[in-house]
């Protein structure tokens, strides 16, 4: 037998089918081949794949929305009780940065002993938070600062301003809260 004659045995070779698509050609194969429950039912189990994500992020999308409004819900019961806390916090800085201070009384005599003769102490606060703010009157401001912070007590006040009255220049001073 030579290789370029076919074997009698063998049936003859189908013609070579013409070069289709791929849709066509998967078309063709589908047609022959049977479907249990028919087409329909096919049609449903590609619609139920297809709608499996779509189910997912509907489902996230309300379980995100369900803890968004729970958590809203909370923020709303929680606020009284943080406003609270809050203010009880500031109380006790305010009430821990007055402990620690000096006397009012102690503070009067300290400026007086330690303020130049033609001074006049114009105004003293102790501010909420512990701090001490002074306004002084006097003829050279830069007397009035030196001298105040020779006094060990008030060494950590800071100029804030100065401005001219009619009769002296008045220095304002702060002292930060510790």
């Amino acid at each position: 037998m030579d290789a370029a004659e076919p074997d009698p045995a063998l049936p003859p070779a189908p013609p070579p089918m013409p070069a289709q698509g791929l849709l066509r050609r998967m078309s063709a194969v589908l047609r022959g081949m049977p479907v249990p429950g028919g087409w329909g039912a096919a049609a449903a189990l590609g619609a139920l794949l297809a709608a499996g994500p779509l189910l997912t992020l509907v489902g996230a999308s309300m379980l995100a929305k369900r803890e968004r409004n729970a958590t809203v819900r909370l923020q709303a019961q929680l606020a009284p009780r943080l406003a609270a806390e809050t203010v009880a916090r500031e109380a006790r800085t305010a009430l821990a940065n007055a402990a620690g201070r000096t006397a009012p009384g102690q503070v009067l005599e300290i400026l007086a002993g330690a303020l130049p003769a033609d001074a006049r102490l114009a105004r003293v606060e102790r501010t909420r938070d512990g701090g001490l703010e002074l306004d002084v009157a006097g003829s050279d401001p830069d007397t009035l600062r030196a001298a105040i912070r020779r006094a060990p007590e008030l060494a950590g006040m800071r100029n804030t301003s100065q401005r001219r009255t009619d009769a002296a220049m008045i220095v304002s001073m702060r002292e930060d809260a510790q």
